[in-house]
């Protein structure tokens, strides 16, 4: 199986180099990405003064100055809460605090708390085998294999099992493959992250309940809590994914942190045992990365701090003081796969070591509004040019205008005030409307590459795209294999839409801008924001008379898929899958990866 396994990994690898869309994926597609349903927040969390809670309103601005001033940060949201209260929230602009967000590997420290549970229930012990608690899975051949791996394996990131994120792409049955796959050294003996771990406490947690994890937790955290909008992708046979594929509002995380932050304890309910807080929130095992970091039970260590995280790539992250009753919530688009980068480094700065709240401060009205307007400054629009990461901001105030459809929900619409830019807007609009382009190639697509990969939902190419005015917006319509879709784009304007992808929707947000190069060519830009992603695409496009080019680039871009296959590859031992790459020249595999992420097609006007 091992083999087999390899060959697929490098056929979709290969695939996804080659930069192409109408890749036939290995594992059959259905939709995952749910619609946010939009209701109301339940039990949120108290708002307070920070003053009254021993924070300074002038220090939290300072932080959050630095922190969105960061371009490598990418912030979409944060909070920070203390004693409970939260003293500091904001969303930049086009995100949306109400909106779910993608936790990719933060929802692990999720998983991790209901196996707790189970166990608080004696249900599972640290030392359970999994060759036993599987055992209608197992065969002679997996049983020598993984004979000695148990719960401890998993939960510490010490399975040495072979079988990671890749292989899940190109596998029905991961538990089979898992099983399956060669050990990369003795259990418990090295650390080494790997989201299928995860994916393995998820299955035995349904083997053991006949629940799948999302509605196991339905009466033991989401109910309790209040937390209405939540949504868990499942794996091919319908058990909850476990290291990835969860959507959580801002809210609703900063509860799951409290809830932490108290031992367990929820509004006098108790919803986990203290014990297993305590736990989990120690060291475990070194990582082998000199980084500060370390592991505990699912759930990353800063010893030095004395403060521990839960951490998903690109940002998202919850990171815990408990000595000083503080934790920061965030969501994010950064190129960053693990918790040390800018962002981390930006927050322990103003939270760690040197830091510690008092009990109590003096208030301070002048520096609380001062705060206020910043976190307000942070929802603002762009005005001036069209940012590529992160939140987009602006230093001209606009005007909101609000509208409500029956597939919006609280749109706001913002408009720039009338300047040359307008006027090259509406040259823009007389020049392309009515146009119509057949695509040369279809390398093309509205949907980023790595987001098509992460939800196994890939592009058929676009075959033609036209462009129609109405009034002072421009509508594009893009036909994408079979599937016909209608973008509204503003000038200097963002409008939040719904984009049915495959039968997956998709909660966008769009901003068109105009410019004219030396040569007095016409160039639209237009970034389409995921919003309940960390992701966006970028599209120039250019117009040459009855030519058409158009550039897609997507942010976080190809350096952080550059990261990631290296990561994965690095993980995998298998000869063939490490010869390929070692073979290959890294000027060129960067090139490879670049030009499959930004690629550029030209089209023609059809007659």
């Amino acid at each position: 199986m091992d083999l087999k396994i390899q060959k697929k990994t490098m056929e979709l690898l290969y695939r996804l180099l080659e930069g192409t869309n109408g890749i036939v994926p290995f594992v059959s597609y259905y939709p995952q990405k749910d619609r946010f349903p939009g209701r109301e927040e339940q039990q949120r969390l108290k708002r307070a003064v920070p003053e009254s809670q021993g924070v300074s309103s002038l220090y939290l601005r300072k932080f959050l100055e630095e922190l969105t001033a960061c371009e490598e940060a990418s912030i979409h949201t944060i909070m920070v809460v203390r004693n409970g209260c939260v003293l500091a929230e904001a969303a930049a602009f086009p995100y949306e605090k109400k909106l779910w967000h993608a936790t990719y590997s933060l929802c692990k420290s999720i998983t991790g708390l209901a196996v707790g549970m189970l166990m608080d229930e004696g249900k599972l012990g640290m030392d359970d085998r999994i060759v036993d608690l599987l055992s209608s899975r197992v065969n002679p051949f997996m049983y020598l294999k993984h004979k000695n791996l148990t719960i401890r394996h998993l939960l510490t990131m010490t399975s040495g099992a072979a079988l990671n994120e890749m292989g899940s792409a190109t596998e029905e049955d991961w538990v089979k493959a898992y099983l399956e796959s060669h050990v990369r050294f003795p259990h418990g003996t090295k650390f080494c992250y790997n989201s299928m771990n995860s994916y393995m406490l998820s299955a035995i947690l349904t083997e053991i309940t006949g629940q799948t994890m999302m509605e196991y937790l339905r009466s033991r955290l989401w109910d309790p809590l209040g937390i209405e909008n939540v949504y868990w992708e499942s794996c091919p046979k319908g058990r909850t994914k476990g290291g990835w594929g969860l959507y959580l509002t801002v809210e609703d995380m900063a509860k799951i942190a409290q809830m932490v932050l108290q031992k367990g304890l929820w509004r006098g309910q108790r919803i986990v045992s203290e014990q297993w807080i305590c736990r989990s929130c120690q060291k475990w095992v070194d990582t082998g990365e000199n980084n500060g970091f370390a592991y505990g039970l699912h759930n990353w260590i800063l010893e030095e701090e004395n403060a521990f995280l839960f951490n998903g790539m690109l940002g998202q992250n919850i990171v815990f003081y408990p000595e000083k009753r503080l934790f920061i919530v965030t969501t994010a688009g950064n190129n960053e796969l693990f918790a040390d980068g800018p962002m981390m480094e930006i927050i322990r700065k103003y939270f760690g070591n040197g830091y510690w709240p008092q009990d109590q401060m003096d208030p301070d009205p002048p520096a609380y509004e001062r705060l206020k307007a910043w976190q307000r400054h942070m929802g603002e629009p762009l005005v001036g040019h069209l940012a590529l990461q992160g939140g987009w901001r602006t230093k001209v105030p606009l005007r909101i205008k609000k509208r409500n459809t029956s597939r919006e929900m609280g749109t706001g619409r913002m408009r720039r005030p009338e300047a040359k830019s307008a006027v090259l807007w509406r040259r823009l609009l007389e020049t392309v409307h009515g146009q119509e382009y057949r695509m040369e190639t279809n390398k093309g697509a509205l949907v980023p590459r790595f987001l098509q990969a992460v939800h196994n939902n890939y592009s058929e190419g676009i075959q033609t795209v036209r462009f129609e005015r109405q009034k002072e917006d421009l509508i594009l319509h893009v036909n994408e294999g079979s599937r016909p879709y209608s973008i509204r784009i503003g000038m200097g304007e963002s409008s939040a839409q719904e984009l049915e992808y495959h039968h997956e929707t998709y909660r966008v947000a769009v901003l068109g801008e105009a410019a004219q190069n030396e040569d007095g060519i016409y160039v639209l830009k237009v970034r389409l924001a995921f919003l309940e992603t960390p992701h966006s695409r970028i599209m120039k496009c250019f117009f040459y008379g009855d030519t058409i080019r158009i550039r897609f680039t997507e942010q976080p871009g190809w350096q952080l898929i550059q990261s990631a296959m290296a990561s994965v590859v690095k993980g995998e031992s298998a000869a063939r899958v490490q010869g390929l790459f070692a073979k290959l020249d890294p000027e060129y595999m960067n090139y490879k990866v670049r030009t499959a992420v930004e690629t550029e097609v030209w089209g023609r006007a059809k007659r």
